[in-house]
Order: C-alpha cells, then sequence, then structure tokens
C-alpha cells in the first residue's frame, strides 16, 4: 500500500500516533483537503459517518455518532435492543477514532478524503459491535500464533441503467473483450480511482450475467483488504453513478441470472521464515499446515454462513449448476465448492472460500474465516475428502443452509462464532437475520400477483 508522504495518495499503514499526526498535517496541506469523511464500517458492511471540515479534523481527537448506527436493519429501521444500545438507553453517542494509517484521497471529489475510524464508547473502551474491531483481534490471534495472513478479495456487481434498472445489453459476455466494452468507462475510472489511492487491481473482467463485472483486488493484510474492499464498492457506486449507471452488490438481482459472490483468497506466511505455511517444497502440494487450516475451513462453513450470506435474497444465488457452492465441499481448482484449494508454489498456494454473496460484510467474513483456518490449525484438523465429481449431482456432503432462518439457527448455536464475534455480535446478527426474513415472507411479490391473482 501507498503511504501518506510519499509521491502517491493512498492510505498509510503501520504510523505511530505521532508520526501519523504529522503525516496527516503533511497529507492535508499537500493535497488541499477541505473535507475529510469519518468513515465507520456498519454491521452490514456499508460505509456510514460524518463529514468534518479538515481544519476541523486537525484539531479534533474524536466524533461523536449515535450509537443506534450499529442497530440498522437493511430498510434502516431499528432493530431490537443490541449491544447494551437500545430505546431505553437513548441508543448514547459512541465515539469515532480516526485511524490515521487509513487516510486517503476521495478521488472522484476534489479537496476530499476518507479516514476509516475505530469506536469506542464514552470511557474509551472498544464497542464490540464494530466490524474493524473483531477483524483486527482475528488478524492479531493469526499473528500471535506465527503467520502473517495475506488475504485477496474479488467480487461480482451489476451495472444498470437508472431508468430501466436492467442492463443495457442483454447478451452473456462471459469473458468478453468486445460484448461489455461499452461498460469500460466506468471501469477504466474506478480502477483510477483507487489506483490513485494505492489499491492494486489486479484483473477485471466481464462475468456471467449482462452488465455483470468482476474485480480482483491485490492481497495485502486481512484489515487492510477489508477496508479497501469498502472503500472499493463505495467507489463503484459513486462513479457508476456519474456516468449514468447504477452499481449494485446484491447478490441475486433475476432468478435468471447469474448471482454475485465475494471470494476471499487466503493463505499464511510463517513469520520466522517469510515461507508460505500452505506449500510443500517437497512434495509439491498443500502442505499439512495448509491441509489443517483448510479443515478448519470447511468444519465451520456451515454455521458461520450467516455471514457469509447475510440476506434472503443470497440463498437464491446457491443453486445447482450456478458456480455457486451448495454443499459444505472442497475441491483442487474445483469451481463449485466451498472451497477450492490452489497449490502455485510459494507466491501462489491458497485457499478460496467461494459462499460469501457480493454484500457480505468483508471484516466480518474475514475475521471468521481467520479464526476458523486457525482452530483447524491448533486442533490438526484433517480435511473430509475432496469433492472431484460434479458436487452437484448429489453425495454425501452435508448441504449448505438454504434460507436465513436456517442459517441463523446454526449461527445462534454456534460457539465457535461467539468465540470469533462476541455474543452481542453474534446476537445483532441473528436477529438482523431474523428480521429479513421476517419481513421477506410479509412481501407479495409480483412474481405471487402475476401466478394468482387472475387464476384463483
Amino acid at each position: 500500500m501507498a503511504r501518506i508522504g510519499t509521491p502517491t495518495v493512498g492510505p498509510v499503514r503501520d504510523a505511530t500516533v505521532g508520526d501519523g499526526t504529522r503525516a496527516v498535517d503533511r497529507f492535508i496541506d499537500d493535497h488541499s483537503i477541505e473535507t475529510v469523511e469519518l468513515a465507520v464500517v456498519d454491521v452490514m458492511g456499508a460505509i456510514r459517518g460524518k463529514r468534518i471540515p479538515a481544519q476541523v479534523f486537525r484539531r479534533t481527537a474524536e466524533f461523536a455518532l449515535s450509537s443506534g448506527v450499529f442497530c440498522l436493519d437493511y430498510g434502516l429501521d431499528v432493530l431490537p435492543p443490541a449491544g447494551g444500545y437500545s430505546w431505553e438507553s437513548g441508543y448514547p453517542d459512541v465515539f469515532l477514532v480516526p485511524d490515521p494509517t487509513t487516510l486517503r484521497l476521495v478521488p472522484w471529489r476534489p479537496g476530499t478524503a476518507l479516514v476509516f475510524c475505530d469506536v469506542v464508547d464514552r470511557e474509551g473502551l472498544p464497542v464490540p459491535l464494530d466490524p474493524r474491531l473483531v477483524l483486527r483481534r482475528a488478524q492479531d490471534r493469526v499473528r500471535q500464533a506465527g503467520f502473517e495472513p495475506d488475504v485477496g478479495l474479488e467480487t461480482e456487481f451489476y451495472l444498470l441503467d437508472r431508468e430501466t434498472l436492467r442492463p443495457r445489453h442483454g447478451r452473456n459476455p462471459i469473458y468478453s473483450l468486445h460484448d461489455d466494452s461499452y461498460l469500460w468507462p466506468v471501469i477504466r475510472d474506478v480502477q483510477s480511482a483507487l489506483h490513485a489511492v494505492g489499491v492494486v487491481v489486479e484483473a477485471s473482467g466481464a462475468e456471467y450475467g449482462a452488465g455483470q463485472v468482476e474485480i480482483n483486488l491485490r492481497y495485502s493484510a486481512p484489515l487492510a483488504a477489508a477496508d479497501d474492499l469498502v472503500f472499493f464498492r463505495y467507489a463503484v457506486k459513486q462513479v457508476a453513478a456519474s456516468h449514468g449507471y447504477l452499481a449494485t452488490f446484491m447478490a441475486k438481482p433475476w432468478a435468471e441470472s447469474s448471482g454475485s459472490g465475494l471470494h476471499v483468497h487466503q493463505s499464511l506466511r510463517d513469520r520466522r521464515t517469510g515461507r508460505n505455511a500452505f506449500w510443500d517444497e517437497e512434495t509439491g502440494g498443500l502442505s499439512e499446515q495448509g491441509r489443517s487450516y483448510l479443515g478448519g475451513l470447511v468444519h465451520h462453513v456451515a454455521e458461520t454462513c450467516h455471514v457469509a450470506v447475510p440476506t434472503p435474497n443470497g440463498y437464491k444465488r446457491s443453486v445447482g449448476y450456478s458456480f455457486a457452492p451448495t454443499h459444505v465441499t472442497w475441491g483442487f481448482d474445483h469451481r463449485s465448492v466451498a472451497v477450492r484449494a490452489l497449490v502455485h508454489g510459494d507466491a501462489g498456494t491458497r485457499l478460496e472460500h467461494r459462499v460469501a454473496t457480493a454484500d457480505a460484510n468483508p471484516h466480518l467474513l474475514v475475521a471468521t474465516q481467520l479464526l476458523a483456518g486457525l482452530a483447524g490449525l491448533e486442533d490438526h484438523r484433517e480435511p473430509p475428502p475432496e469433492s472431484t465429481a460434479d458436487v452437484y449431482a448429489g453425495g454425501d456432503a452435508e448441504p449448505l443452509p438454504r434460507t436465513v432462518a436456517e442459517a441463523v439457527t446454526l449461527l445462534d448455536r454456534s460457539k465457535f462464532a461467539r468465540s470469533a464475534l462476541g455474543d452481542e455480535l453474534t446476537r445483532l446478527l441473528c436477529l438482523l437475520g431474523q428480521a429479513e426474513q421476517a419481513a421477506a415472507d410479509a412481501e407479495v411479490t409480483g412474481w405471487e400477483r402475476r401466478r394468482y391473482l387472475e387464476s384463483v
């Protein structure tokens, strides 16, 4: 990642408080910053916060925000009491503490910078509902175990006409360099914006649905990778709007079209040797540590499915012959399984978790996967037999949850989830899932009217 004070204008990493303060002042001066966006990641994985004049930002250490920011559902209604915050307590203030290592330009808005914030209560204690806190703790646990984790995120999304809310062209453009060329001006500007802040795009391309795009971000440390993915979604939506498009990360916009996923590539480097812990140089295959980490990912994939697939709509993505997983499976370079193992030497050996939908919270998603893999390492867990055939044709593998209700039940019962996420956040995620399922169950759809209005 680029650092403040260098010729590029990306976020600074690993700055001390003192150095960070000087770097922040220099950054604001060098780039004529007038407004700083204080960014909080909510439980749904969206950016919320406040815009602050740069001069106020320079002299203020903390900024207040209602604790209700962590208690909203997708319709922006307030959920039942969570994390000690309620109507009874009046949703008191929490406080945003800017993380200077994340300060970056907002390239599409002149004179504007954005900084991710940690969230504390009035006593200065971390708020347990803060997704960045959860991932930072998971990242620290992996480092304490002697490993440096690397995470690469790739996500899909749709670019739609703002008037019709449909793609402007109807052909399936998969891998085509021609059929989606009309979208290139949007993709180019997204890539330019990310490049300007040091977020490296490794590839972009047409996906399996008309108007669908995939962009892959270069791997980095887990917290940085999740922050960058949230910033990426922010950039895509706003740059797309400037071109007259609506960008959506909805998991399954149409029954007949491909769903949008969020794939998590992950590996560990031994902190003593710097070598990829998943690569066995002698055998040329996945190491014992890699297999144990894989065993942990597979073992916990069903009980953490609600973190990966948080809305009722997301479960419509995982159907047969969709390239989305439907069962608790893994395989070498197999695109229909839950966890795909890729063995490409020291530099390229990794595991790809393929369950999540594009609308998942990346901080909670990566945290649960890091800790699931670490649990597998600690338990020397052997993965189940590799899938080498058509996983959609049936077999003995356990099915993944098919509804939010199923996934919430598993998450609520999971000791692992409560250890990884904390009791309060686990409860809030369950409340959120139940609220979304209830809203979906109560909705009378256009399909129902078309099918039954005149026929019954």
